[in-house]
């Protein structure tokens, strides 16, 4: 009995200690940015939210400057009346000439704060943040950082772009033979979009992809299961199945495909003793949404040589791409990764895999299979 008395005097007395916050008074912090300025100084920007019933609009974005991250929170919480909270982080984006310096130092700060989800989203923005996070992206989103947060999402979703959560980029930094990739913003309009793909050495972001580019480099990094894409073919690879027209000249122009509901599998096999000499196998299955002439679908020799001539295409730009990574000295499919995972001896490292990646001799075998000819003209 003594002992419950005391054990209830001492939680009566630790509850009196906790300090309240009330909703109202809370700026919930959702997004922020991050801009290289002068003399090495950072400028950050915070989107936060607030729960005021009575404010037209309850996202407020406040600027500051300081040499950290830690800094920039004091300098911003001077700003506005509300108490920063950064519980609700869900996006940080990082402006490319801060990134090319290096995210190492930024992520150590992401992985050590408790009140920030490992599972947000990084992005590189080749605008300053500040820009993109005070720009007009409202499409019924309370506030910009919510906006990029569900574009970036949906994206994932639709397999456009690889995942961006802080993990993951922290699993390929540490991952020997495997490079990270981030989401690449621009503003377009006064509102932002996904260029394409930032590429990392280690943790500096070095180039950039396109988005049609990004899609190849998907098909080498992981499997689709409902994804769609665009394919450009030289107009008189299919001149022997075209329809007779009076009306258009099929000759003239390239021959677009449009495909959606792809499904892939992927086979990369390393060469035992030989880390820079690799074999990817593609095997590739889609439905026909679109294509630019008309083609009798109906002749099977006219499918099968259109299947041949996307197998053909595909893999010209698989190996266009690669050259992008060769000059780049990046791997973000993470060839050398494979290589370590299937030899036990001669194991790449960090140093040396950097080095060997001018030197990859990828061979690329695509088969492709049209499942459905549902098109329109």
């Amino acid at each position: 009995m003594k002992k419950a008395a005391i054990l209830l005097m001492v939680m009566t007395f630790l509850t009196g200690c906790i300090p309240k916050n009330y909703i109202e008074r809370l700026g919930i912090i959702t997004a922020v940015g991050y801009d290289l300025i002068e003399d090495d100084r950072l400028r950050g920007t915070l989107v936060m939210f607030q729960f005021d019933p009575t404010a037209a609009n309850n996202s407020q974005v406040v600027t500051g400057e300081a040499e950290t991250s830690k800094g920039i929170r004091f300098a911003t919480n001077r700003l506005t009346s509300q108490q920063l909270v950064s519980g609700q982080v869900r996006l940080e984006i990082f402006q490319d000439q801060l990134a090319s310096k290096g995210m190492m130092k930024y992520m150590d700060t992401l992985q050590r704060d408790a009140k920030i989800s490992d599972m947000g989203y990084l992005a590189v923005s080749n605008v300053p943040t500040s820009n993109m996070l005070k720009s007009n992206n409202s499409e019924s989103h309370p506030n910009t950082g919510n906006y990029i947060q569900q574009l970036i999402e949906k994206s994932i979703k639709d397999e456009s772009i690889p995942n961006a959560v802080l993990t993951g980029f922290m699993h390929d930094f540490y991952d020997t033979g495997k490079d990270p990739v981030l989401p690449l913003l621009t503003l377009e309009e006064d509102k932002t979009v996904i260029q394409g793909l930032g590429l990392f050495q280690d943790d500096r972001f070095v180039d950039a992809i396109s988005h049609e580019q990004t899609f190849y480099l998907m098909l080498m990094k992981q499997e689709f299961d409902h994804g769609q894409f665009q394919i450009e073919l030289d107009s008189d690879s299919m001149q022997d199945f075209y329809r007779k027209s009076t009306n258009e000249q099929v000759s003239e122009g390239d021959l677009h495909v449009s495909l959606h509901e792809l499904s892939t599998e992927r086979t990369i096999k390393p060469t035992k003793g030989q880390p820079t000499k690799q074999s990817v196998h593609l095997k590739m299955e889609s439905r026909l949404l679109e294509i630019t002439k008309e083609i009798e679908l109906k002749d099977k020799k006219a499918i099968n040589a259109l299947e041949k001539e996307l197998e053909i295409a595909i893999e010209k730009k698989l190996g266009s791409i690669m050259t992008i990574f060769k000059e780049a000295q990046v791997d973000p499919v993470g060839f050398g990764a494979k290589y370590n995972t299937e030899n036990r001896s001669n194991r790449v490292t960090n140093e040396n895999w950097r080095e060997q990646i001018p030197e990859l001799d990828i061979e690329f075998k695509v088969d492709f299979k049209l499942l459905r000819y549902g098109i329109t003209e």
